[in-house]
């Protein structure tokens, strides 16, 4: 949006909102607002922005911030990432599935588990039944999998744990998502700086105990 669409955004919610005293200014300073309004929603469009309007006003008699319109244009753009309990409901269903653990199904070909020296067991190497996890998983979660090692969360016998460590780190990672997004739409600079230091971390930001 620029100024002129973000004036006509004020004096719209001044219209739906008028119980809210904090847009009965006068023009001149509904127009310095605007200005101000404009620099952070530059790159969110108009009719998405009167959209989060109209929304907030079915349920509430304040008027949306600008976090909400932010948050509102995300989800309407399609742009919504799964929750924690979403993610974690596929990644614990691609275990029960092709576990380690599993006896493999016809048409894999799943290695034994390898035997250490004394006799101790070493834990399962999944092979094909890996393959088929990762083939058949969003790639959003997989990575994450594949971060915390889906060898060791199929053999882990505290699915509590890995549960918790799990969403814990989904949780970070959409927050760190989050603001690298919503900051390129305003300081595509700093945007940049905080995207490639969360790539040079690892995208775990040490969520991973």
């Amino acid at each position: 949006m620029d100024a002129k669409e973000t004036l006509a955004l004020l004096y719209l919610a001044k219209r739906l909102f008028p119980r809210d005293k904090s847009l009965d200014t006068t023009p001149q300073e509904l127009t310095e607002i605007a200005k101000a309004w404009a620099g952070v929603l530059k790159d969110i469009p108009f009719s998405s922005a009167k959209a989060a309007l109209a929304a907030q006003s079915a349920t509430s008699v304040y008027p949306p911030t600008i976090k909400e319109i932010r948050d509102f244009a995300t989800r309407l753009n399609g742009q919504r990432r799964m929750t924690a309990e979403e993610a974690w409901g596929i990644a614990s269903e691609m275990m029960r599935t092709y576990s380690a653990k599993l006896v493999p199904i016809e048409g894999f070909e799943c290695e034994e588990a390898p035997v250490a020296k004394f006799g101790d067991p070493v834990k399962p190497r999944p092979s094909g039944l890996e393959y088929e996890a990762k083939r058949h998983c969003p790639k959003e979660v997989w990575e994450l999998m594949e971060r915390m090692g889906y060898s060791d969360m199929c053999a882990s016998d505290n699915p509590d744990v890995i549960r918790g460590q799990f969403m814990r780190a989904w949780d970070s990672h959409n927050r760190e998502e989050y603001e690298i997004r919503v900051i390129s739409g305003v300081v595509p600079e700093i945007a940049a700086k905080m995207a490639e230091q969360f790539l040079l971390e690892g995208g775990q930001n040490g969520e991973l105990e």
